[in-house]
């Protein structure tokens, strides 16, 4: 599959947007390859693009006190990746978004992409059906930061994500959990967690 059509794709899923308008999209999306460890966003800076990746792995991730690194999401194929709250706020991002894996990526200028998505009302439905994932996706997210312990999120994570799992390493899940590399590494072998196959790469 190419690359725009992996885009149209993964937009159609979110609304029914006619050829017409996805040819416009395909005109502001240019392609690129990143190599991992690329920082797309950089705290700090104003959120002035949006990527989809065509292939690859991202993290959004932030820096507590003491250089503590928590990450909010990971972003995989088929998924747009942007600092959207900076966006939305029209302020500096207070997050970094790092690729983790070589990433090929269709990229727009954020000023295009906004004025793309004014135009049709399909971009409208898809954007509000983006929003509501992305609510929900937050809200869930809190719910088990504040409601449950290490291992029931450990837990979680692993059997509602496993393939995604099996890309990352201890380190960077363990940065998604909320918890210390060295304590993921307990919980790994605790008897309540051994029935589960999948997991993180070896190492951190």
């Amino acid at each position: 599959m190419s690359p725009y059509a992996a885009l149209d794709t993964a937009l159609r899923q979110w609304a029914p947007i006619p050829d017409a308008e996805l040819a416009r999209a395909h005109r502001i999306f240019r392609p690129h390859r990143v190599p991992a460890r690329t920082l797309l966003q950089r705290a700090g800076e104003p959120s002035d693009r949006v990527s989809f990746i065509v292939r690859g792995l991202a993290r959004i991730y932030l820096v507590a006190g003491g250089g503590t690194e928590r990450v909010r999401a990971f972003r995989a194929e088929g998924d747009l990746v942007c600092a959207y709250a900076a966006a939305l706020r029209r302020a500096p991002s207070a997050e970094f978004i790092e690729t983790l894996e070589e990433c090929e990526l269709l990229t727009a200028a954020r000023p295009a992409f906004a004025a793309l998505c004014g135009g049709h009302p399909a971009w409208t439905a898809m954007l509000n059906a983006m929003q509501e994932r992305l609510f929900l996706d937050a809200e869930r997210r809190s719910r088990d930061l504040l409601g449950a312990d290490a291992a029931a999120r450990y837990r979680s994570f692993l059997t509602e994500r496993p393939a995604l799992a099996a890309r990352l390493t201890q380190r960077q899940i363990a940065a998604y959990v909320g918890i210390t590399p060295e304590a993921l590494s307990r919980l790994r072998h605790t008897p309540a967690l051994m029935d589960i196959k999948a997991g993180p790469r070896d190492g951190f």
